[in-house]
Parts: C-alpha cells; sequence; structure tokens
C-alpha cells in the first residue's frame, strides 16, 4: 500500500463488521481528496483517500485501492454511490463506472456530480438554492435530487468568486498593490514569505494551489477587522454575481469548508441582500450517510 492515506485506514476497514445484508459504500470526490463513508449494520465507517477525477485515475495506490475491493467485494454485497468533481457529464460518469466495476464485484455502482452530493446533504427531497465555496465556488438550484440549474462554475480562470482561491488571490491582489496596512503586510510575509518569493510561488506549476492555500489570521481585533473586511469582499463578489436578482423564495444553503468558517460574515451580508442563510456544511459525506441510511435516497 502505497497510498499513506488509505493505508492508515486499512487494517480497520479489514476488520470492520460487514454485514451479510448488502452494505453501502459513499464517495463525496473533490477535487484533491475523496471522503468515503462504509455503511455496514447500521454503522459508519469514515475514512479518506486521494482524489479520484476523470481526469487523474491511473496511479499505483489507485489501483490497490481497486485491489481492496476487488478482494471484499468477492465475499460481501456492496453497493457504491459516487458522487464526484468532472462527474456532470455522461463520458465521464462512466470513466469513473468503468474504472471501479472492471474488477469490482459491486452489486450496483452509481455515478453523479460532487453538485449532487451537496444537495442531497443540504436539502435532501426538498428543493433550493446550494452554493458551494470551497477552493473553487458554484451556485446551483437543486430539485427532485437533480442539479436543475447551474450558476458559476467556471473554474478559476474566469470564476470562482467566494471561495478560498480567490480570497487568496485577493490578499495577494492588495499585498502586491501596497494596499495591506503595515501589520498585517508584515504578518503575510512572515508567514510567505517576501515579494519575490511569493510571486516566484504563484507562477510556479503548484501556483494555484498555492493561492488557495492562502489563510491568516491574527489575535489582533484591528487586524482580523482588516482580514475580515477581504472575506467580505470575497463573499460580496460571489453573491453579487451569481445570485438571481428576482425569486420566489431567497433561502439558500451552503457547502464548503470556505463557506462553513466564514459563515458568519455570509450570513450577515445575505441578510442585507434580503436572503436567508439556511444551513452550512463542511462537508457532505455525513450527512449523505445519514440520508443514505434514513431516506434510501438513489441517484439516477
Amino acid at each position: 500500500m502505497q497510498n499513506k492515506t488509505f493505508l492508515s485506514h486499512y487494517t480497520d476497514l479489514l476488520s470492520f463488521e460487514l454485514s451479510s445484508e448488502k452494505s453501502f459504500l459513499i464517495a463525496d470526490s473533490g477535487g484533491t481528496k475523496t471522503d468515503w463513508c462504509l455503511i455496514s449494520n447500521n454503522h459508519n465507517y469514515f475514512f479518506s483517500t486521494e482524489s479520484y477525477h476523470p481526469n487523474t485515475l491511473s496511479s499505483p495506490s489507485k489501483h490497490e485501492f481497486i485491489q481492496f475491493w476487488k478482494d471484499l467485494t468477492k465475499k460481501f454485497s456492496i453497493s457504491c454511490h459516487f458522487y464526484g468533481a468532472g462527474c456532470s457529464t455522461e463520458e465521464n460518469q462512466s470513466k469513473i463506472k468503468n474504472y471501479f466495476t472492471r474488477d469490482v464485484n459491486f452489486i450496483q455502482f452509481e455515478v453523479a456530480s460532487d453538485l449532487v452530493a451537496a444537495g442531497i446533504a443540504l436539502l435532501g427531497k426538498e428543493e433550493g438554492f446550494v452554493g458551494i465555496l470551497g477552493t473553487g465556488s458554484v451556485l446551483t438550484y437543486y430539485k427532485n435530487t437533480q442539479i436543475a440549474e447551474i450558476i458559476g462554475g467556471f473554474g478559476y480562470l474566469l470564476g470562482d468568486e467566494g471561495s478560498g482561491y480567490y480570497f487568496g488571490k485577493l490578499v495577494l491582489q492588495k499585498y502586491l498593490n501596497n494596499e495591506l496596512s503595515e501589520a498585517l503586510n508584515s504578518l503575510f510575509e512572515s508567514q510567505y514569505g517576501n515579494r519575490s518569493s511569493i510571486l516566484k510561488n504563484c507562477y510556479s506549476p503548484e501556483g494555484k494551489a498555492f493561492i488557495s492555500s492562502i489563510q491568516i489570521n491574527s489575535e489582533s481585533e484591528i487586524i482580523q477587522r482588516e482580514i475580515n473586511l477581504i472575506h467580505q469582499e470575497n463573499i460580496e463578489l460571489f453573491l453579487s454575481t451569481y445570485l438571481p436578482k428576482e425569486t420566489a423564495k431567497k433561502e439558500i444553503s451552503f457547502v464548503g469548508s470556505y463557506a462553513f468558517y466564514q459563515q458568519e460574515i455570509l450570513k450577515t451580508t445575505l441578510e442585507k441582500l434580503g436572503w436567508e442563510l439556511r444551513t452550512v456544511i463542511q462537508k457532505p459525506i455525513e450527512a449523505l450517510a445519514e440520508r443514505e441510511k434514513s431516506e434510501k435516497l438513489r441517484v439516477t
């Protein structure tokens, strides 16, 4: 096992008490990692692995992960519901399904977009607006356990306002244009280096990951207030750009780490626009597992 993330759970998974009845495996796969939950005997086992994106399916650790499920499905009946980034098209859904079922005997394997996972986790069988604010950003309208409309979601080159990536971009722009206070400027450089090294990191092959990783906080109320204003600017950009101007029901729920940690600013900004923040969750996997057990939702 070369995948250390999976290796840390390997023994526990082998000893997990699987039922002789059908068990369920749920995956919520983003751009950097996949959250999993194995459900059996009404118990949940959560673990994480690297991302299983349709465009990045070849690596030794991925093949060893497949071998594990190949062995396990020889002994137990297991269904899998896979929700993934990049899985909104039939072509990419087929890539994922073929990859996992070529040698593994899942009795059922269903694939849908991770946007559907966000909707199910937040709203179940109800309908409404769902925003995703993580590394990237997108606004959707969720209905009948499907995504009825996608607004935004243009990626980091053309969009991603309101995301963790865009926050990093705003901080960098203000830093490079000498718009930060002296105190925040010093704090930023203490964490990320001088102007030369920062620019080098931005334009390296890992530039997007570097910008997305920028997080800055301060124990000083004055400095933190300045940081919060940048978060507010970021969130206002997303909401003003993508929220529909006229809609009957002005309620919205969010999923994603950026939304989760900035939910107070998100709530206040929405209220100024006449909207209500309904629910915020950091990641869908726990809610997906509970809904799987209680409502037996299925993707189509």
